[in-house]
């Protein structure tokens, strides 16, 4: 079944086109603003507005050899999940609040997922399934089966194909994106990525072809990124403009369509140059233009630090705070988000993907559920609009949306005032709205809402107008420990904790005050909702654990290689904190490795293992191969351990264990024997000592 927004019947073709806005020369910018009051989406561009947030996967070769971006000479059998499971995906990309996929069939090294007939390098040609395996269509039947619009990237580049830059290679993408949009059902997107795109030639490469391709096999899809139904927000990191306008300006009056007319599709090219640009749809930015059409937003990020799954990403997973935030940034100021969630080499969602993601939707579905506004007493009026309450109720999200499909975007400033009972106050202000805009704020008690429209295009259409209070936020604790050994746990709700390795539950002891473990031991914590307090909460079911050495109250400076003193110098590596580090000597001149700390532990004691925690941002210093030693009783150096460090994330802490204990130990040392991209420096943020 598929999402709502794409299960109407097929359209004639001529209703899903964009009605041009043409402006007759002289006119001035406020009569160019008044005609964009009626600039309307196509019907194929008002359903992919309505999905709202949908899943980028990033599946193919590159996850196999552990790269971003490959060169086309990697061999087909390196693509091999050993558990290719769709549904997984669909599941919980669903449960996230998801409303569509969109999956890279093929990316820059030309590999395809899908058996296609246009190439060697694919999946009929790797020994997964035995070359009977199609990823395609096994994630495009798990998205019909769940609700989910599906999708496909198919990248213009090929570093595999030796006719790429030619004619010859024309005729192959041309193939494989008609393999694509024959074969898999109803696709709501076709995302053409602008990195390496082909030189626009028609004798080379002919992107009007490829656009009727789409527009011939598939009427319903919008053309996104290089494509005149959407566009990029214009940049990969989730960041959206104050003023997210879907109406923009063309330098040329050609009305043609955009598929069709050379002008038009140039004038558009000359438009996406300016993606990155603060404003592209103001009333200034309208001023010469000749053509107005409807180019709405695609917001998108990835929920690692790269696209395609990396290991060593695992710790690095966005927060669901961050993960909101880019919500409300991107639904919430009218574009469309495309979170990428990366599938693993098992041919799964990783999960500490699925953990957030399960928060996420978990979090989304507590705040719209219900709309605080359903039984208030409304008003509208032509610039505005007011709630009235029965009895005051706290909130912490206003909704409003204009009708777009009739009326398109107008609003240029609002304002939002609350009611006390007695009079209006301004509460909060903003830009534009267009499909939705969501106001996020703390949980504040009123008695009636107003918006009011500021400034607009001509008579604005308000759709929407509801209130939500969304659920307050449960995190797994921080754990700290000071060179005094004190304790402190910091967090959310009812803290609850364990010194003894054991899962923390509501019978554990409460945490109130600080508390000293000088021997080391394992922490672990959970923050449980609050009963008591009047409020909602969505939390992360999962506890904190933090593991700590013996105090280092009595440790001092040994001896040390070098250090960046003062603001990175060796005490930093044992003071407590893991925020500060210490980094080997990098200005004036940088001091050649090996890079060693020796530590004076002011007491004798029996050693078991160490910890290593890498500097907490960045992998500048971070220490791969190592030697570690230790002083004995008779002032001897003895080393006890050696090896690589097996995690290297960004501050991500390391526990090495003897073979066996070293007895009446009085100082250690840890030497850096290499660093994970074989750099001059070293680093460590904090040192460990692990004693019987």
């Amino acid at each position: 079944m598929l999402h709502p927004a794409f299960a109407w019947p097929c359209l004639v073709v001529t209703l899903l086109a964009q009605a041009p806005v043409v402006i007759p020369t002289g006119k001035t910018t406020d009569e160019i603003a008044a005609a964009a009051n009626n600039v309307r989406p196509s019907a194929r561009q008002f359903a992919w507005q309505q999905l709202g947030f949908t899943a980028f996967v990033h599946f193919g070769m590159n996850t196999f050899t552990d790269r971003e971006s490959g060169d086309g000479d990697e061999q087909p059998d390196t693509f091999a999940p050993t558990g290719l499971d769709a549904e997984q995906w669909a599941t919980t990309f669903a449960d996230a609040g998801m409303t569509g996929l969109v999956l890279t069939c093929k990316h820059h090294d030309g590999f395809c997922l899908w058996p296609t007939g246009s190439t060697t390098h694919s999946v009929a040609h790797s020994k997964w399934r035995d070359g009977k395996g199609d990823v395609v269509r096994e994630v495009a039947a798990a998205c019909r089966q769940h609700g989910l619009a599906f999708g496909i990237y198919v990248s213009p580049l090929d570093r595999n194909n030796k006719a790429f830059g030619t004619g010859a290679y024309q005729e192959v993408f041309a193939a494989q994106l008609s393999e694509l949009c024959t074969s898999y059902g109803p696709l709501f997107e076709v995302w053409f990525d602008r990195a390496g795109c082909p030189v626009d030639d028609p004798a080379v490469f002919d992107w009007q072809r490829m656009f009727r391709i789409v527009r011939k096999l598939q009427p319903l899809a919008v053309l996104a990124i290089t494509g005149p139904d959407v566009r990029w927000v214009g940049n990969d990191a989730g960041r959206t403009r104050a003023q997210e306008w879907s109406v923009l300006p063309l330098d040329s009056d050609d009305a043609a369509a955009f598929e069709d007319s050379k002008n038009a599709w140039q004038s558009l090219t000359r438009l996406a140059a300016r993606n990155e640009a603060a404003d592209l749809g103001s009333r200034s930015a309208l001023a010469n233009a000749r053509r107005l059409f409807w180019w709405p937003a695609e917001t998108d990020v990835s929920i690692r630090p790269s696209w395609f799954f990396h290991p060593a990403e695992d710790d690095q997973v966005k927060s669901l705070p961050t993960l909101l935030a880019f919500y409300y940034a991107a639904v919430g100021g009218n574009s469309q988000l495309l979170l990428n969630v990366p599938a693993n080499t098992n041919g799964r969602i990783a999960e500490a993907d699925c953990a957030v993601l399960r928060d996420l939707g978990a979090c989304l579905r507590a705040t719209f559920a219900k709309d605080l506004a359903a039984d208030a007493l409304k008003k509208t009026y032509d610039f505005a609009g007011e709630l009235y309450f029965p009895s005051a109720r706290t909130v912490s999200v206003i909704e409003l949306a204009e009708d777009v499909e009739h009326a398109g975007q107008c609003v240029e400033s609002f304002r939002i005032d609350s009611w006390d009972g007695q009079q209006w106050r301004q509460f909060q202000a903003g830009t534009t709205i267009g499909m939705r805009r969501l106001l996020r704020f703390p949980p504040t008690k009123v008695q009636g809402l107003r918006y009011w429209i500021e400034q607009s295009r001509g008579a604005a259409k308000i759709k929407t107008f509801a209130v939500f209070r969304a659920p307050d936020l449960l995190f797994a604790p921080t754990i700290l420990r000071d060179r005094n050994g004190s304790i402190t746990i910091g967090g959310e709700g009812n803290l609850r904790f364990t010194t003894d390795g054991s899962p923390p539950s509501s019978a554990s002891p409460r945490y109130e005050h600080p508390f000293t473990l000088a021997r080391g031991g394992i922490v672990r914590a959970i923050g449980l909702p609050d009963e008591a307090k009047d409020r909602t909460s969505i939390g992360i079911p999962r506890a904190a654990e933090a593991c700590f050495g013996i105090t280092t109250s009595k440790w001092s400076l040994l001896e040390c290689s070098s250090e960046q003193a003062p603001e990175e110098c060796a005490n930093n590596a044992f003071d407590g904190d893991p925020s500060t580090i210490w980094h080997s000597r990098y200005k004036p001149w940088t001091e050649p490795y090996p890079h060693h700390l020796a530590i004076d532990l002011g007491e004798s004691v029996t050693v078991t293992g160490f910890r290593y925690l890498s500097r907490p941002s960045g992998m500048n210093g971070t220490i791969a191969d190592y030697s570690f030693a230790v002083l004995d009783a008779a002032n001897n150096w003895r080393e006890v351990a050696r090896g690589t460090f097996t995690k290297t994330a960004a501050g991500s802490p390391v526990k090495v264990l003897l073979s066996e204990p070293a007895k009446d130990i009085h100082a250690i040392r840890l030497t850096a024997l290499r660093e994970v991209d074989d750099r001059a420096f070293a680093a460590c943020a904090e040192l460990q000592l692990l004693v019987q």
